[in-house]
């Protein structure tokens, strides 16, 4: 099958099994997971949340909200490069 010293992704297909599928999501959306989390604590290290401006007025929102809507941003953000990457390791048919 494979030749010695040969690396090969697993050739993953979303049409197959419902194992598959999550083993699929969950290599795409805990990855992302991780880097949300991380973006998240270093951009509000250094930003604080009141001192945010949005069209010249400050924004008038709590700092958990903020913090919630960038890190659900950052997720999306990778769940979407991550998810790329997926589609371009499948084989196709």
């Amino acid at each position: 099958m494979h030749e010695a010293g040969e690396f090969r992704m697993s050739n993953i297909k979303l049409d197959e099994t419902i194992f598959s599928v999550r083993r699929l999501l969950m290599s795409v959306l805990w990855p992302s997971f991780l880097m949300a989390g991380v973006s998240s604590v270093l951009l509000f290290s250094l930003i604080d949340p009141e001192a945010l401006f949005l069209h010249g007025s400050s924004v008038e929102l709590s700092d958990g909200f903020i913090y919630s809507i960038a890190f659900f941003i950052f997720w999306l953000l990778g769940a979407l490069a991550s998810g790329m990457t997926a589609l371009l390791m499948c084989k196709s048919k």
